[in-house]
């Protein structure tokens, strides 16, 4: 029998509460976690593979071939799909958030202008940038399905409880900084030791150079949408459903691991865990998902001003 939502909303955490190590107790499981992380994973794939098709047909470089790209974005989310209903997931937010996101991609190929290197800019963005933001939807896109709409579930239980105060956001920042030190810390190892590999790229400077140095749709895209659309899959949703199986801490670690395999480059997998790491205790020790959210957001905008702003020699 399902569940019906709580029809009360939730309490603020108190003074007091936000203090002690909690967690929200969930309906999903590690299973369902598997299951979503697989299909974010695909409709990813599609809405990359199709829109960079589209963009190719469209004259502008990509790093995808106009077949290649069609075929592989089709079956990736066909794949999605039949995932999704072999698990008894509703379909339609999924097909929502495949069609949106390639529909965001294709229209922004459509109306973009070609900077004379073959690059797809619309409004001072790179298109590449854009799709990505698209792409981060898929994350939240996916959370709210597989535990408010699948199981009736009220928003509370990805963390949309408030706070009673600021003090749940100092934390926030002192983990952010602790986090930021030994990241530092880390990377300065590596050149020390010349292990180049393994250096976090410079992915806010990267923006902001595709970007032409548009500041504020780039922290918009990077520092506001991206973070917060992460933070509902992978602290509200991962983090509480393998929390039954392995228990906090080692919940707290897996969540972080799959954050980072999620950058995909090497460089970025021990700096995105790092911060996994950080962002989940906030998400645990204040029940809530906003101060997550609000430090995952403040870590992307310093990047995104430091890059613009700060010549390092």
């Amino acid at each position: 029998m399902i569940k019906p939502p709580n029809s009360e909303p939730p309490s603020p955490i108190s003074n007091d509460q936000w203090q002690s190590i909690t967690i929200s107790t969930v309906r999903w499981d590690v299973w369902d976690v598997v299951v979503a992380t697989t299909v974010t994973m695909l409709v990813a794939v599609s809405i990359q593979s199709l829109g960079g098709a589209f963009g190719n047909d469209a004259g502008f470089n990509t790093t995808i071939t106009s077949s290649a790209g069609y075929y592989v974005g089709i079956m990736s989310a066909a794949l999605s799909l039949i995932l999704l209903r072999i698990f008894k997931t509703p379909l339609w937010p999924m097909i929502a958030a495949l069609g949106v996101g390639f529909g965001i991609t294709a229209v922004s190929y459509l109306l973009a202008t070609d900077v004379g290197d073959g690059s797809a800019i619309l409004a001072g963005l790179p298109v590449g940038i854009i799709a990505a933001t698209a792409m981060s939807g898929v994350f939240a896109a996916t959370g709210i399905t597989c535990s408010v709409v699948r199981f009736r579930e009220p928003f509370s239980s990805l963390g949309f409880v408030k706070t009673s105060s600021f003090k749940p956001y100092l934390f926030a920042v002192a983990m952010w900084i602790i986090g930021l030190s030994l990241l530092t810390f880390w990377v300065q190892t590596l050149v020390w030791f010349g292990v180049d590999v393994l250096v976090p790229p410079d992915t806010a400077k990267q923006a902001i150079d595709e970007a032409g140095g548009s500041i504020v749709a780039t922290i918009l895209l990077v520092g506001i949408i991206g973070p917060m659309a992460e933070e509902i899959f992978f602290r509200g949703f991962v983090l509480p459903g393998l929390v039954k199986k392995f228990g906090i801490i080692w919940a707290l670690v897996i969540s972080s691991v799959v954050f980072g395999l999620f950058h995909i480059d090497p460089g970025a997998i021990v700096p995105t865990f790092a911060l996994g790491l950080a962002l989940g205790w906030v998400y645990i020790k204040t029940g809530s998902i906003w101060p997550a959210m609000f430090a995952h957001g403040l870590h992307n905008t310093v990047a995104v001003l430091i890059a613009k702003y700060v010549t390092i020699t």
